[in-house]
């Protein structure tokens, strides 16, 4: 083997070398590179996910505080509305009250007691009953219907059965406690007696 050739050997050798040494040399740089990036971009990571966790917290108790103020107001206008209710329908039996005084304005706190003109008490008493029914009917209450009405658990409360001449059985014979319903809502059941039918002889 000539000696260009070895020389020309050793210097391809040399290059490769070089080459190879360039090359671990760029490798290991680009890897530093990398490695000095990637705390970098984990660092700005986390750094916005911190943003968006502060920035969610604050909506999150913003919202928060928004409906407790919601709850409150709503609990303060329910309050109010009931209250103003109630007075409006306390208001309207105060004339009720008042004929029931002028009523038994003569009788005495305590004993027996016969009005002077009784036809004409038991009319005003009447007028009274009248009176508070149209109350109830304008608050838009209803009474349970009673007498010879089928028997209903919905609206009727049992007292008890008892043969009746006229009245057939599972029917209403008498009412004991008048029930009262607004709309659907029974607000009392009507106490009643139920037929059982003509007695058997």
């Amino acid at each position: 083997m000539s000696e260009e050739t070895i020389k020309s050997a050793a210097e391809l050798a040399a290059e490769r070398a070089t080459r190879i040494a360039e090359d671990a040399s760029s490798g290991e740089s680009a890897s530093d590179k990398s490695a000095e990036t990637a705390p970098a971009e984990l660092l700005g990571k986390i750094a916005s996910l911190q943003e968006e966790l502060e920035a969610a917290k604050d909506k999150h108790l913003r919202l928060v505080a928004e409906f407790d103020n919601f709850r409150r107001r709503n609990a303060r206008e329910y309050a109010e509305i009931r209250d103003t209710a109630q007075a409006k329908a306390l208001q309207a039996l105060f004339p009720v009250i008042d004929n029931f005084e002028r009523a038994l304005q003569d009788a005495p706190a305590e004993g027996d007691w016969t009005p002077s003109d009784p036809v004409g008490f038991a009319k005003g008493v009447r007028l009274i009953r009248d009176q508070l029914r149209k109350l109830l009917s304008d608050a838009g209450l209803e009474e349970v219907p009673g007498e010879g009405q089928p028997f209903d658990p919905n609206h009727h409360d049992a007292l008890t059965q008892m043969p009746h001449p006229t009245v057939p059985a599972d029917h209403v014979a008498s009412v004991h406690a008048r029930g009262w319903k607004k709309g659907d809502k029974v607000l009392r059941h009507a106490q009643v007696v139920v037929s059982g039918g003509p007695a058997h002889t």
